[in-house]
This record gives structure tokens, C-alpha cells and sequence, in this order.
């Protein structure tokens, strides 16, 4: 869809950007540290 493409473009370059690290453990710590 056409609404979430924004979305999916940021999610897919988050992970490309980090692929050597453990995705989880990753956005743990950022939601640790910036939360919702």
C-alpha cells in the first residue's frame, strides 16, 4: 500500500544499515533508551 511504503523503505534501510548486529538486541536498546 501506498501509506506504508514510507514506512517500509525506513524499516528496510534501518536493517540493511545495521545487518551486522543483532536486530533485537538493537532495537532493545534504542527503545531502552528513546521510549515510545
Amino acid at each position: 500500500r501506498k501509506d506504508k511504503f514510507e514506512l517500509h523503505l525506513k524499516e528496510t534501510e534501518f536493517r540493511f544499515n545495521h545487518r551486522h548486529l543483532d536486530l533485537y538486541k538493537t532495537l532493545l536498546k534504542l527503545l531502552k533508551d528513546d521510549p515510545l
